[in-house]
């Protein structure tokens, strides 16, 4: 299982880190192609956008890649397939009724929740992806319980190059020179990038039900006769089971998105109150969001990949009642987060203004991934401990700690941004990401009982941190010296230092 977990999450994280890759290129590519204020506008939609997404598919992937990882634990495969069949119909149905409703109250959603009807467009656009994404959702919920992330990995990387092409060759055809590009466009890449992801997964599965449905076939008929009733009557149960499991994970990212929705309306409102126009505040917002936090985020790709791989991990060893290797490995897992987010804090808070004012030549970019790189120890360390109660079925644990903790960010924007701006609101985003990481550190060791000491969660990652960005600072100092290529050197700086932190973290004993 541990070689499962490391092979599924290399697979993961360089799918993940090409596909970031791929992103930021996109999003300068976007900077200059619809500019801040249309990057504002498409940023604005996406917590209306997420909120649908949570609502049909988010709790029922992780409930199916939960249930799935068990049922080929016991070798019960028509389990898996009626699992896998209760799923897809819920998301689906689901998808298709939220992808309606958008549709048909997007004009009221853009003027009165948003706050501008320029949005409007956009969400009837984005409201044609919804099926797509609850279908492959579903699907890679599947494949993860297996410990299979090779299809993952493809539709994560094909979807996004499919995204990237379209709004291409959508610039390509349209684009005039001196003039912004619609919005529309990156919507309509958005679309494109999740059908493509969508029927990859597809054909995967198909070929997956085939090869199970094999397997049914060698059992004798007797006993195949004798299932045939249990079928019928627990099929109900599968549904059950899924929506019983799913729903604190869907009503946590439903409520979280549904104050995400809330919290974008009202940083612009109270931008406005510290005495900026609604244009400026757009503008911000769209550097923040557009610009700034993608490169926060980039490094979750490899704790993402962890928290993927580890909720059927541990969902697996809970069936098997092997709550001593639940223990090692959330103890390993702590580790290498921890130790991944203090490299990236230190290494954006050293670099981040020269990213910003470089990449996208933006110095309120700059000033944000400065700001925001307090929070990468304790946004990566969290993801992946929520996946841990998840995957040991501690759902509405997780439940509450997100409500309270998106609760206290409405908080802060309330009450900082009209008095220190967007800073304020960056502020409180550190204090809310601290809140949520204690609090989920407290439950997971009181339901795995791991160790963990100071040492090796603090003091090595600290020295190991040093060790690597030093020599980076120093080869930027010389190549900013003798060559005039800022973008050459930050780049060959960061990647020194994050090529030699790689090698020192797979290294035993180091950190």
């Amino acid at each position: 299982m541990k070689n499962q977990i490391i092979k599924g999450t290399f697979i993961l994280s360089a799918a993940g880190i090409l596909t970031r890759m791929i992103g930021f290129y996109y999003r300068i590519f976007l900077s200059n192609t619809i500019g801040a204020t249309g990057i504002g506008l498409y940023q604005m939609i996406f917590p209306m956008y997420g909120l649908c997404i949570s609502f049909a598919v988010t709790g029922i992937q992780m409930a199916i890649s939960k249930y799935v990882a068990a049922g080929y634990a016991r070798k019960d495969y028509r389990g898996i397939l009626q699992i896998l069949k209760a799923g897809l119909s819920i998301s689906l149905y689901l998808s298709i009724f939220i992808s309606f409703v958008l549709s048909l109250f997007s004009g009221f959603i853009a003027g009165e929740i948003i706050g501008d009807v320029r949005c409007q467009h956009l969400l009837k656009l984005a409201a044609y992806a919804i099926p797509c994404c609850a279908i492959h959702g579903c699907i890679i919920g599947y494949f993860l319980g297996k410990s299979q992330t090779v299809i993952p990995a493809a539709a994560q990387l094909f979807e996004q190059i499919s995204r990237v092409g379209v709004v291409y060759i959508i610039a390509l055809l349209t684009a005039k020179e001196g003039e912004y590009l619609s919005p529309n466009a990156a919507m309509a890449g958005l679309f494109v990038g999740e059908l493509v992801s969508t029927l990859i997964c597809l054909c995967a599965l198909g070929r997956e039900v085939y090869s199970i449905k094999g397997l049914l076939k060698n059992i004798d008929s007797s006993d195949t006769a004798s299932h045939k009733k249990s079928d019928i009557i627990t099929e109900t149960n599968y549904h059950k089971k899924i929506l019983l499991l799913s729903y604190p994970i869907t009503l946590s990212r439903v409520i979280t998105s549904i104050i995400m929705s809330f919290e974008a309306v009202l940083i612009l409102y109270c931008l406005k109150k510290y005495g900026l126009g609604h244009e400026e505040s757009i503008r911000i917002y769209g550097v923040l969001t557009g610009m700034a936090m993608p490169f926060i985020f980039f490094p979750s790709t490899i704790t993402g990949a962890i928290s993927a791989m580890i909720l059927p991990s541990v969902s697996e060893s809970e069936s098997a009642g092997d709550y001593v290797k639940i223990a090692k490995t959330t103890t390993t897992v702590v580790k290498y987060c921890f130790s991944i987010g203090i490299f990236f804090a230190t290494l954006f808070y050293i670099y981040g203004y020269g990213i910003g004012t470089t990449l996208f030549h933006n110095t309120d970019a700059g000033t944000f991934i400065s700001i925001l790189s307090w929070l990468c120890p304790f946004m990566y360390l969290g993801s992946t401990l929520s996946s841990i109660l998840n995957g040991l079925g501690h759902t509405k644990i997780t439940f509450g700690v997100n409500l309270s903790v998106a609760f206290s960010k409405v908080a802060f924007i309330w009450l900082l941004i009209p008095v220190y701006g967007i800073k304020g609101y960056l502020w409180g985003l550190l204090i809310s990401e601290i809140l949520s990481a204690f609090l989920l550190l407290f439950f997971v060791k009181k339901y795995t009982h791991f160790k963990y000491d100071i040492r090796d969660c603090i003091v090595l990652p600290c020295f190991t941190t040093v060790l690597c960005v030093l020599p980076s600072i120093a080869v930027h100092y010389l190549l900013n010296s003798y060559f005039s290529a800022p973008l050459f050197a930050l780049c060959a700086s960061i990647c020194l230092a994050a090529g030699l932190f790689g090698f020192m973290l797979l290294k035993p004993n180091i950190t």
